[in-house]
């Protein structure tokens, strides 16, 4: 895997959770808008209705309940609605008041007050934000080190630094690959402290390219050592 195949991964991460919190706003504004220019009347949970979940070749069966509501329209006829709704506990108790909203031209479809019928729009936007915090936070790391980067290049210091060798990274994991670094150290002649540094993710092992190789260029910020960036540009 390349840099730039891990990058197309995030971003299409990005663009699905924005599609989610589209999604999500569309029922959201679809239910309120809908509630707005319909009639409203009270109805009342008459059943709950079981329904089960779960592997037939599991011995574990989830049941959830979903409400039956009987509510008259305005023509004084009564109807009765099943919600598509279910849960476990019940989210109405037999016998419950509920907010009933119906267009007069089709009573026999109607949307309940509360937060259910706000239920899809939930799960789509808990989904699409945690989808664009992934792929958000990883465009913005990627543009603010491209940034520092480039800003080394142009202002820091190039010292060339000795290999000291590839190793995985075992704190990120795309895909179920782990990435690899390359560790290299310089020694200051002016102080003689030696200074490690390690690069970016390299999705690769980059170890064939580097058997011939025992130097690399590092950028580093002449006043602080720990300012750096290892150019790694020809493993692309």
């Amino acid at each position: 895997m390349k840099n730039r195949s891990v990058i197309l991964v995030f971003n299409i991460f990005l663009i699905i959770g924005l599609l989610f919190l589209g999604g999500a706003l569309f029922i959201y504004f679809h239910v309120h808008s809908f509630k707005a220019s319909a009639v409203k009347t009270t109805g009342v949970v008459e059943d709950l209705l079981s329904k089960s979940g779960g592997s037939s070749a599991s011995s574990s069966h989830t049941t959830t309940y979903k409400p039956v509501i009987r509510y008259t329209d305005n023509a004084g006829a009564t109807h009765h609605y099943v919600s598509n709704f279910s849960s476990n506990p019940p989210a109405y108790k037999v016998g419950e008041s509920v907010d009933v909203y119906f267009d007069p031209k089709h009573p026999d479809d109607p949307t309940l007050g509360g937060w259910s019928e706000y239920f899809g729009a939930m799960v789509l936007g808990a989904l699409g934000f945690v989808f664009s915090m992934v792929g958000g936070i990883a465009q913005v790391v990627t543009r603010l080190r491209r940034s520092g980067a480039e800003s080394l290049k142009q202002k820091g210091q190039l010292v060339q630094a000795d290999l000291v060798g590839v190793e995985i990274n075992p704190y990120v994991m795309v895909n179920r690959i782990h990435p690899y670094v390359i560790r290299c150290a310089w020694k200051d002649p002016l102080t003689g402290i030696t200074h490690s540094f390690k690069s970016g993710n390299v999705w690769s092992d980059p170890s064939a390219v580097l058997a011939q190789q025992k130097k690399l260029d590092v950028y580093i910020d002449g006043n602080n050592p720990k300012k750096y960036y290892v150019d790694i540009a020809f493993l692309d």
